[in-house]
């Protein structure tokens, strides 16, 4: 069996673990394949290394389309989210 890669791309970045909960949930709900980067380090490193949400190259335009209206409370101004005109996610 030959290994096969997956390709992800960074759409979100953020610091605040309430709205990673809620993005997750709601990419959960939808099937969408993604991990975070730093969710686990976050935590202990207070608001030093942002959670980078991850997900699966093929689903990243459906993806934007879910999150796009959702409100998130970003606190600390932790918040950014990648899109098509970014180069920083490539």
């Amino acid at each position: 069996m030959e290994d096969e890669f997956v390709k992800y791309e960074l759409v979100l970045e953020t610091q605040s673990s309430g709205d990673l909960i809620f993005l997750k949930s709601i990419l959960d709900a939808e099937g969408i394949t993604y991990f975070v980067q730093g969710e686990h380090v976050a935590q202990y490193i207070f608001h030093s290394v942002p959670m980078r949400l991850m997900v699966k190259k093929e689903e990243v335009a459906k993806t934007r389309e879910i999150i796009q209206d959702v409100v998130l409370s970003s606190a600390y101004s932790g918040l950014k989210r990648f899109d098509d005109k970014d180069e920083e996610h490539e």
